[in-house]
């Protein structure tokens, strides 16, 4: 008998720690999601760093920079567009809300000066409007608009790629 008691006090601890310890977890998994503010940057982290550079430069003469560049983009419904569409974006795996929160970090981060001053930030929505089909000829379209760009007089855009 006694050995079936300690045997008992055994799986009766083992069963309380591992009923702790799915406590844990499931209050670990009900927690709210991480706060926006720290996961957006995660999003740029993973679907365009690699590319773009931690801190949006590009590639001279291979990867355009997003850093003082994108904003200019935002003075015509042709280039929010062309923003969402291009491969990284629109065939990223972000969420048409997250990929609106990274995008909206981007221009507020590297591209402040250069929004217009009615800029509104992209939506989840619109994004969802936009992000199809990706674009096939991101250098065409991207020289297209920078062309479009400086006939509007919108300053010193970066040139194309």
């Amino acid at each position: 008998m006694t050995v079936a008691r300690r045997g008992a006090g055994r799986t009766g601890r083992h069963a309380a720690a591992c009923i702790a310890a799915c406590a844990a977890f499931g209050a670990v998994r009900a927690a709210p999601e991480q706060d926006t503010a720290s996961r957006v940057p995660q999003g740029y982290v993973l679907n365009c760093m690699g590319c773009h550079g931690p801190a949006g430069a590009g590639v001279p003469g291979r990867i355009p920079p997003l850093r003082d560049s994108l904003g200019y983009f935002m003075r015509m419904p042709e280039g929010r567009a062309f923003a969402v569409r291009v491969p990284g974006a629109s065939n990223s795996a972000l969420s048409d809300a997250d990929l609106a929160r990274v995008l909206n970090w981007m221009l507020l981060r590297y591209n402040r000066d250069l929004l217009p001053r009615d800029f509104r930030p992209y939506s989840a929505d619109e994004v969802a409007r936009l992000r199809r089909p990706a674009l096939m000829d991101v250098a065409k379209r991207r020289a297209w608009l920078i062309d479009a760009l400086r006939a509007r007089g919108s300053g010193n855009v970066p040139p194309a790629y």
